[in-house]
């Protein structure tokens, strides 16, 4: 069988979004977070990638955790059209969890507190009979939906699923070549998913938001979850700049080496401190292959992530890099230092 262009698997991607219903912004963080887990993971010798439930479910909450905080003066943020959301049930345990210094979701996740055990077995139920049920599907006329199963197998989805029929399936598997279609257009879907995403925001919301402030509060990393790093990476440092190795002012900044726009990971292991000079510049960039291989041999990594609690999430670090450097076409720019970059090579 002849596995899809990438390209071919981008386009059905949002073909499948542009045309179908969305009564919530569910599909469009599943999307996500399958971008992500291809991103990351090594398809099998057939092209295919068995995802459990429970790792998409950790994965959307991930990306709904910093957007359930208050929007300005707006309070949270609707994501569906109707009804107690993802995101509100989230809201509850994310207020509990941050009184015992867990802020960010992977946090809670290596913690295994209980109480995020138990969202997370509540939640992929609500995944299971929504987003992966209804992902693949278009509406077509006279009221009839037709199934576009071009991901995964979703016949086994259903919106009466119970958690026993959860528990029995456990899995979706993305067909052969779909993983390194993700993969390969992760940049482009990216953008496309969370320009959808923010849109629907918008909309559910029935009020005249700013999109690029939207965008930002949504997807953006939520900073204050990291100023615990500044002083223990300032100390590994020696209070020298990651990057550059001058010397940093008052100033730090907590910098994603893998850059968080490319794929969302606020472990220890890609978190650097820099000085705001190198840190503005690099923005959004991706760096030379140095600074990360830099970053992942750094000493007492563990014992930073065990003190601060946060987690160190090395593993995910590393093939998360390996992911976006193999998806970069020849000749991008890398960062390499302010205002220098150098052309990716294969």
């Amino acid at each position: 069988m002849t596995r899809p262009d990438p390209v071919d698997v981008a386009g059905r991607v949002v073909q499948l979004l542009e045309s179908g219903r969305r009564e919530s912004t569910y599909k469009l963080a599943t999307l996500l977070a399958l971008v992500d887990i291809c991103l990351e993971n090594t398809a099998a010798p057939d092209g295919s990638l068995m995802v459990p439930v429970n790792e998409i479910t950790h994965r959307i909450v991930a990306y709904y955790w910093p957007q359930v905080r208050v929007f300005k003066d707006r309070g949270p943020l609707s994501q569906n059209k109707s009804g107690r959301s993802i995101p509100d049930r989230i809201a509850d345990v994310r207020v509990q969890l941050a009184a015992e210094n867990l802020r960010t979701a992977e946090a809670a996740r290596e913690a295994e507190h209980p109480d995020y055990a138990r969202l997370i077995r509540s939640l992929r139920l609500t995944v299971a009979q929504q987003p992966l049920t209804h992902l693949q599907t278009v509406p077509h006329v006279r009221d009839h939906d037709t199934r576009d199963d071009f991901l995964f197998d979703a016949s086994g989805f259903h919106k009466k699923m119970t958690v026993g029929d959860v528990d029995r399936i456990g899995t979706i598997t993305l067909r052969p070549g779909i993983p390194e279609g993700l993969r390969r257009t992760s940049a482009l879907l990216r953008v496309f998913i969370r320009t959808a995403w923010t849109h629907d925001v918008v909309a559910f919301n029935r009020a005249e938001l700013d999109a690029e402030d939207l965008d930002g509060f949504l997807f953006g990393t939520d900073r204050t979850a990291l100023r615990s790093l500044v002083e223990p990476l300032r100390d590994l440092q020696d209070d020298l700049c990651f990057y550059c190795d001058r010397r940093m002012a008052g100033d730090v900044h907590i910098d994603h080496v893998v850059a968080w726009s490319m794929v969302p990971i606020d472990g220890v292991a890609n978190l650097v401190a820099a000085d705001s000079r190198c840190n503005l510049d690099k923005s959004a960039s991706i760096p030379v292959r140095a600074y990360v291989d830099r970053a992942l041999e750094r000493p007492h990594l563990t014992e930073i992530a065990r003190t601060t609690r946060l987690p160190l999430l090395y593993r995910r670090t590393s093939s998360a890099a390996e992911g976006v450097f193999a998806s970069l076409p020849v000749g991008s720019l890398l960062w390499r230092g302010v205002r220098d970059y150098e052309p990716h090579t294969a």
